[in-house]
């Protein structure tokens, strides 16, 4: 373990390198938002405590997710450590639960005609995109909720491995859902790219393309063990 580390507990979430995680995902999620929407946009500043900031906010809990499950598969910045690894993936984890739930107060607080139009109908009600997209968001950040709580110190041991993985594996629930939520959300704009800010791609796609990664990579690695199994097993037949 580097010199960084040596004076800090092996298991605390905020330690320099997690710090870094967080300021990188989130320093470049805003800078996104702020460049797409008010540089390359015509977003008035006065937005960028709230609408702007929550826009970060809820690509950085996709990045932060996503990141959690593809740290030790595709990212392995840490295979020297496992113990940092471990505790990046925990972090990240927690971090993007936290930053969901808080998206989703902020959106709370935002949601109207006057913010976002398409999704309301001429009463000033959700229509039925509004309505879809809403609610697959909320069971999205319900099914956050199992791997959060169980990645917590003593979890593990309290409800046995099995349960365990069986709880971090709703993470991909939660990560499918979040594509759905997000093509709901924002599909029709995708199909116009002459209408981008900057020919930059809405924070919206960007999130899904995250998303998609993680379960695209579980479906691999899953693929690829399936195939080694089946060779495994033409192999045993033939010794014998």
């Amino acid at each position: 373990m580097s010199d960084e580390h040596r004076e800090l507990p092996s298991d605390r979430l905020w330690q320099p390198t997690t710090g870094k995680w967080f300021a990188v995902i989130f320093g470049a999620s805003l800078a996104y938002a702020v460049v797409r929407y008010h540089l390359a946009g015509e977003v008035e500043w006065r937005h960028l405590p709230l609408f702007i900031l929550n826009k970060a906010t809820s690509l950085a809990a996709v990045f932060f997710v996503a990141s959690s499950y593809l740290i030790g598969k595709i990212f392995r910045w840490h295979d020297h450590d496992p113990a940092l690894r471990l505790v990046v993936i925990k972090f990240c984890g927690l971090m993007g639960f936290f930053l969901a739930a808080v998206h989703a107060f902020f959106s709370l607080a935002l949601l109207s005609p006057a913010y976002y139009g398409k999704y309301f109908d001429d009463a000033g009600r959700l229509n039925l995109q509004g309505e879809f997209a809403m609610s697959v968001g909320v069971i999205a950040l319900f099914f956050l909720l199992a791997p959060a709580i169980t990645t917590l110190p003593g979890m593990p041991k309290a409800i046995g491995g099995w349960r365990w993985k069986r709880n971090q594996r709703a993470g991909y629930i939660a990560l499918a859902l979040v594509v759905v939520h997000l093509v709901a959300l924002g599909f029709k704009g995708w199909l116009a790219p002459q209408g981008w800010n900057g020919g930059m791609p809405p924070i919206s796609l960007v999130a899904v393309i995250a998303a998609l990664v993680p379960l695209i990579v579980r479906r691999k690695l899953e693929h690829d063990k399936a195939a080694r199994s089946r060779e495994k097993a033409v192999s045993d037949e033939q010794e014998h």
